[in-house]
């Protein structure tokens, strides 16, 4: 594939690209050879449950790198809406707010979309720059962690910024 976009993001684990009026997501070398599909699984996921995200188009290597190639939908980000017109911040964060009710009220039964705290354990027992000790804390630090839901840190977002106004 003859592959020459625009870079858009830059982020932990990929760059996004714009390319042909679509969005090519490029992996860091580093990531497990499955990083791509799995990520794609779970936006289709999304997708298939009428949240507002891109169709994955592709999954696919290019100049043997792992990709995602999905339909890219044009328009300002909500964050950078907000930064442009502050005046207008409640507006924004309702929205957001309102986002992420939608999102947390999708009920996941599939055993295909691993559960972050599984993730994570995952993550700290494959790391190989840790050695036991730091394992052995971080695994109990992520067993101490209560679960918070994300609605509930934009509202009291929203309430803080509110106040602050």
């Amino acid at each position: 594939m003859n592959f020459k976009g625009n870079l858009i993001a830059t982020g932990n684990t990929a760059n996004l690209y714009l390319w042909n009026n679509k969005i090519v997501k490029v992996f860091k070398e580093n990531l497990p050879p499955t990083e791509s599909l799995y990520e794609a699984k779970k936006q289709e996921f999304a997708y298939s449950c009428g949240l507002n995200v891109p169709k994955v188009l592709e999954v696919r290597k290019i100049n043997g790198i792992q990709a995602i190639i999905m339909e890219y939908i044009n328009g300002e980000t909500l964050g950078h809406r907000l930064l442009k017109n502050q005046n207008e911040a409640e507006q924004y964060i309702n929205v957001l707010v309102n986002i992420q009710k939608r999102i947390h009220e999708v009920k996941v039964e599939s055993e295909e979309i691993e559960r972050m705290d599984i993730k994570v354990s995952r993550k700290i027992e494959s790391a190989p720059s840790l050695n036991q000790r730091q394992k052995k804390a971080l695994f109990s630090r992520l067993n101490s962690l209560k679960y918070e839901p994300r609605l509930m840190s934009l509202l009291i977002f929203k309430k803080e910024y509110m106040k602050s106004r």
